[in-house]
C-alpha cells in the first residue's frame, strides 16, 4: 500500500529582492523619465512578502498591460548595460513589476531570455548586482511554476551557485558570527597610484557590501535551493552532485552554537563554562562581536535540507558525514524556547521581536524533527544511533500532536477580524497591529502544515519501529514505478524523458531495490506496541477534523474568479446511499466564498492543511493495515468502530467533491490550484479508502458499513481525468482503487451482485489475451495490483459467491486466455533498468498462472 509523500509545500517566503539601500533620488530614470522607484512599484526598500501575497496583490491590484509590459521591458535591456547602478536598479525592478503581470505578459518577458540574463548577472563584477539578481530569481521561483525552475537548472543556475555563492558564503560564516575577527579596512601602500588607491577602496566595498547583506544573500540562496529540490529528479540529481558543499552550508545556518545555544556561545555573550556572569566589560565586548544567524535565515536552510533529503540518500549520506550535526540538530529540537542574543539587523528585517522568533523557533524545531526522522529511518550511519535519535524523537513528538489541536476555524474568523482593523482608517497603530496578526497567523498555520508533513513521515515509519530498522533497508525504492513521493504532474524536459521513459510513459526511479508497498497480505504481521496505539487515539480524531473543509476559507475563491460553485450529479459514495446507481447534485471541493486578497495566503495554507491531514490519515491507517492481523490491535480497531466510521464517511465524501469539477475557465490561476487540490484529494483519499478497507476485514464482528454505491463510485474514478494521465500520481489513484476494491469485494455479506462487479472489473484491466490488451491501459504497477486483489478476491474456494460468481460466470476461463497477454506485458518491463519493477511483474504473473492452475483442479 502505498504511504503519502510529497515534495511540494506551501513556500510562506519572502519575495521581493534584497533592497540595497537606493532611495528615489539616487535612482536611475527609465527611458520615459519615471523613477526606477515607480516603476518597480513603489521604493527598493519595500517589505517583504510571502509567494501567496506576491499573487494576492496581483490580483487585488490589476495592471494595464502595456504599461507594465513596458516597464518591465525597460530593466530587461538595462540588465546588459555597463553601468552598475543600471544593472541593480534593472534586477530590483524586474522582481517587483514581474509578479504584477497578468500571465500571458510574464510569458511574453521570460521569452525574452530574462531566466538566463539573471543567471549571467550572477557572477557580475559588482555584488549588489550578483545578490540582487539572485533575489529576483529566488522570487521566480517560489511565486511561479516548478517548469520556471526547471528552465533556470537547465540553464545552469548551479554553476555560479556552487562556483562562487556558496564558497563565498561559507567562507564569512565565521566572520559574519564573530567567531573570527573582522578585517579591517585596506589602506593602498605607499607610494600609491590614483589606480591602487581606487582598486583598494573598491575591495573595501565589497567586503562591506557582502558584510551588509550576507543573512539576505544567504536566505536568497536557500531558498532557491529548496525549489531546486522540489522540482523533478533531474534537478535533484543535479544538487546531488554538489551535496557535500550543499549540507555544509545548510547545516552551518542551523548549527546549534550559530543559533544561540550551547556553552560556547554562553560564554562569548559573557558567560563563564559555570554559567557564571563576566565582568561588563567582557560581557559588552562579546556583543559587540557575536550576534546569531537571524531565524527567518536558519528556517530557509532547514526547509532545503528538509527536501533536499526526501527521497535522497546522497544528502543524507553527506548528513551523516558531518561530525556533530546529528547532536546539534537533537538540541535545536529539545530546545522549546528560542534563544536570547543579538539578532542580526538586514536590509530586510528589523532586530528580532520575541513573538516573531517564538513562532520561527517553532517552525524551526518541527524542522529539525523532520530531518531527524529521516536520518533515523533509513540506512546510514550506525543502527545504535538510529535508535537514539529514535528514542529522542519518541519524546519530543508532543511538539507535533499539540500543534494539530490548532481550531482552523478561529483562526479564519480572527483573520477576518484583523483585516477590518487594517482596513480601519481611523487609527494607523491599529493598522500596524492588525497586519503583524496577519502576518502572525499565516507563519502559525505554515508550521501546522509542517507538522502534518513530519507527521505524516511518521505515521508511515511506525512499522519500522515493530519490524525493526533492518526491514526497510530504504523509503526510495520505487513504488508504483515511480518516486513515492504523491507528486502531481512530473514536468521534464525532453531529454530527460528519452533518458528514462519506459514503455508506458510513466517516468520511473531506477532504484533496484525490494518495493515496501507490495500488497498487504504479504508483509509480515506488525505488533504494534502501546505506544503506537496511543498515537492513533491522539490524532485520529484532530487528523479527521482537519481534514474536514469546514472554515469560511477553505477552498475559496479568488476575487478575480468569483463564479458560483458548480455542481454535477454523481454517485455518493457513503453507507447512506439508497441504491448503487442513485446520483445527487453534488457540489465541488471550490467554495462559493470569495476570500479577499488579503486573506489569500491564509486561505491558500488552510487549504493546504485540509489535505495534508488527509495524507497523514493515509500513513496512519497504511501502518494499522498492516498491523491489523495481530489480535490486540485487531481487538483495539473494533473498540474504534465508530470513529472509523465516521472518517471512511467524510474522507469518500471528499473525495467524490473532489471529482466534481470547479467550473472556472481553465486557463484561471484559481481553476489549476483547485485542481492541484482536487487531484492531492482523490490521491491521499483513496489511500485512505484502500487502508481502513484491509482494517475493516479483520476487525472483530464490527465491519465498517460500506454503501451500495461506494464500489461503483470507486469503478466510475479509475476512469476519472487525475487518473488517466501518464503521471505518478494518476498511476498512485488507479492502484489505490484496485487494492481498495479487493478488499471491499470480499467483505462479509457482500451480495453476489456487487462482488461480480468488482471482479468483472478487476478482471477488465487484465489483457483480454496475448495480442488484446486491457482498453483501460493500465501501467505495470496498476496490472500487478489488479492480479493480486483478483486472486484474493477469489482465493477462497468456500466463500459464499464462489461458485455463484467464479465459477459460473466463466471468471476461470477469462484468467487463463489473460495470462499469455500478462506475460507479454511483463517482458516489456526493462530488467536492466526497473529491477525492482521487473521482478515484482514476475512474481504477480508466476502467481497467476500458479492460481490458475490451482483453480482448474478444484470441482
Amino acid at each position: 500500500m502505498p504511504k503519502q509523500r510529497h515534495r511540494k509545500r506551501v513556500r510562506t517566503a519572502r519575495l521581493n529582492a534584497n533592497p540595497l539601500g537606493h532611495t528615489e533620488s539616487d535612482a536611475p530614470t527609465t527611458s520615459n523619465g519615471a523613477s526606477a522607484a515607480a516603476a518597480a512599484s513603489g521604493n527598493v526598500a519595500s517589505t517583504s512578502l510571502s509567494s501567496s501575497t506576491a499573487t494576492a496583490q496581483a490580483r487585488a491590484q490589476p495592471a494595464k498591460v502595456g504599461k507594465k509590459e513596458a516597464e518591465a521591458s525597460n530593466p530587461i535591456e538595462q540588465l546588459k548595460s555597463e553601468d552598475d547602478n543600471q544593472r541593480i536598479w534593472a534586477t530590483s525592478a524586474l522582481s517587483n513589476v514581474f509578479l504584477t503581470l497578468p500571465q500571458g505578459t510574464q510569458q511574453l518577458l521570460l521569452s525574452k531570455n530574462l531566466v538566463g540574463l539573471l543567471i549571467e548577472r550572477l557572477t557580475d563584477s559588482n555584488d549588489h548586482v550578483a545578490v540582487e539578481a539572485l533575489g529576483t530569481l529566488r522570487n521566480l521561483a517560489v511565486a511561479t511554476t516548478s517548469s520556471l525552475v526547471s528552465e533556470m537548472h537547465n540553464k545552469k543556475v548551479l554553476v555560479p551557485l556552487v562556483t562562487h555563492h556558496l564558497p563565498i558564503l561559507i567562507q564569512l560564516l565565521p566572520e559574519r558570527l564573530g567567531r573570527v575577527p573582522r578585517p579591517v579596512p585596506a589602506t593602498a601602500s605607499l607610494p600609491s597610484t590614483a589606480k591602487d588607491r581606487k582598486r583598494v577602496e573598491a575591495d573595501n566595498d565589497t567586503r562591506e557590501t557582502r558584510h551588509r547583506l550576507y543573512w539576505d544573500w544567504c536566505e536568497n540562496v536557500a531558498m532557491l535551493l529548496w525549489c531546486l529540490a522540489e522540482t523533478n529528479t533531474k534537478v535533484l540529481n543535479g544538487l546531488n552532485a554538489h551535496a557535500s558543499l550543499l549540507v555544509e552550508f545548510a547545516l552551518g545556518l542551523i548549527d546549534c552554537e550559530a543559533l544561540g545555544l550551547g556553552a560556547a556561545f554562553n560564554e562569548s555573550n559573557g558567560m563563564d563554562i559555570e554559567g557564571k556572569k563576566g565582568g561588563k566589560k567582557s560581557r559588552k565586548s562579546a556583543a559587540q562581536m557575536r550576534e546569531r544567524v537571524p531565524l527567518f535565515v536558519a528556517v530557509a536552510a532547514a526547509q532545503f535540507l528538509n527536501a533536499f533529503m526526501s527521497a535522497n540518500p546522497t544528502a543524507r549520506t553527506s548528513i551523516w558525514a558531518t561530525n556533530g550535526s546529528r547532536a546539534s540538530l537533537l538540541l535545536l529540537l529539545s530546545t522549546s524556547d528560542a534563544p536570547l542574543g543579538k539578532t542580526a539587523r538586514t536590509e530586510t528585517h528589523a532586530a528580532s521581536d520575541p513573538a516573531t522568533d517564538a513562532e520561527e523557533w517553532l517552525q524551526l524545531r518541527v524542522l529539525a524533527f523532520g530531518i531527524l526522522l529521516q536520518l533515523s529511518s533509513v540506512g546510514g550511519g550506525r543502527k545504535v544511533e538510529r535508535t537514539t535519535i529514535r528514542d529522542q524523537l519518541k519524546e519530543c513528538r508532543a511538539l507535533l500532536l499539540e500543534l494539530v489541536e490548532m481550531d482552523l476555524s478561529a483562526v479564519a474568523t480572527a483573520s477576518y477580524e484583523a483585516l477590518e482593523e487594517e482596513s480601519s482608517p481611523a487609527d494607523k497603530s491599529t493598522s500596524s497591529a492588525a497586519t503583524t496578526k496577519l502576518a502572525s497567523y499565516e507563519r502559525q498555520l505554515s508550521t501546522l502544515q509542517l507538522s502534518l508533513e513530519v507527521l505524516s513521515e511518521w505515521c508511515a515509519s511506525l512499522d519500522a519501529e515493530a519490524l525493526g530498522q533492518d526491514f526497510i533497508e530504504d523509503e526510495d525504492e520505487e513504488w508504483g514505478g515511480i518516486a513515492k513521493d504523491g507528486e502531481g504532474d512530473v514536468e521534464m524536459d525532453e531529454d530527460e524523458a528519452e533518458m528514462d521513459e519506459p514503455v508506458d510513459g510513466i517516468i520511473r526511479k531506477v532504484l533496484p531495490m525490494e518495493d515496501e508497498d507490495e500488497d498487504l497480505g504479504m508483509q509480515p504481521t506488525l505488533e504494534l506496541g502501546a505506544s503506537a496505539l496511543t498515537l492513533f487515539v491522539n490524532l485520529q480524531a484532530k487528523l479527521a477534523k482537519l481534514a474536514q473543509p469546514s472554515t469560511s476559507l477553505s477552498f475559496a475563491q479568488s476575487s478575480s474568479s468569483s463564479t458560483a460553485a458548480a455542481s454535477a450529479p454523481s454517485l455518493l459514495p457513503t453507507s447512506t446511499t439508497a441504491h448503487s446507481t442513485a446520483t445527487i447534485e453534488a457540489a465541488s471541493l471550490l467554495s462559493s466564498n470569495v476570500v479577499p486578497s488579503e486573506l489569500a495566503p491564509i486561505a491558500d495554507i488552510i487549504s493546504t492543511i485540509h489535505v495534508r491531514a488527509i495524507e497523514a490519515l493515509n500513513n496512519l491507517y497504511i501502518t494499522l493495515a498492516r498491523a491489523v492481523a495481530a489480535p490486540s490491535v485487531a481487538s483495539f480497531l473494533s473498540s474504534r468502530k465508530d470513529e472509523l466510521q465516521q472518517v471512511w464517511e467524510s474522507i469518500l465524501n471528499l473525495v467524490h467533491r473532489a471529482t466534481i469539477p470547479s467550473g472556472l475557465p481553465s486557463t484561471s490561476e484559481d481553476a489549476q490550484t483547485i485542481e492541484e487540490r482536487q487531484r492531492e484529494i482523490i490521491m491521499a483519499g483513496t489511500g485512505v479508502a484502500w487502508g481502513l478497507a484491509r482494517i475493516s476485514h479483520e476487525m472483530e464482528n464490527r465491519p465498517l458499513m460500506v454503501g451500495q454505491a461506494t464500489a461503483p463510485f470507486l469503478v466510475s474514478l479509475f476512469s476519472h481525468q487525475f487518473a488517466v494521465a501518464a503521471t505518478p500520481a494518476a498511476e498512485s489513484i488507479r492502484v489505490r482503487i484496485a487494492g481498495a476494491l479487493g478488499w471491499l469485494g470480499r467483505r462479509e455479506g457482500i451480495s453476489n451482485e456487487e462482488n461480480e462487479a468488482i471482479g468483472t472489473f478487476l478482471l477488465s484491466i487484465l489483457p483480454v489475451d496475448k495480442s488484446t490488451p486491457s482498453s483501460l491501459n493500465p501501467t505495470p504497477e496498476v496490472l500487478i495490483q489488479s492480479i493480486d486483489s483478483l486472486i484474493d478476491l477469489y482465493a477462497d474456494e468456500d466463500s459464499a459467491y464462489d461458485v455463484l460468481v467464479f465459477r459460473s460466470k466463466g471468471f476461470l476461463p477469462r484468467l487463463e486466455a489473460s495470462v499469455p497477454g500478462v506475460r507479454a506485458q511483463t517482458k516489456k518491463v526493462d530488467r536492466k533498468r526497473f529491477p525492482e519493477l521487473r521482478t515484482r511483474a514476475d512474481g504477480a504473473l508466476e502467481n497467476l498462472d500458479a492460481f490458475v492452475k490451482y483453480r482448474k483442479n478444484i470441482v
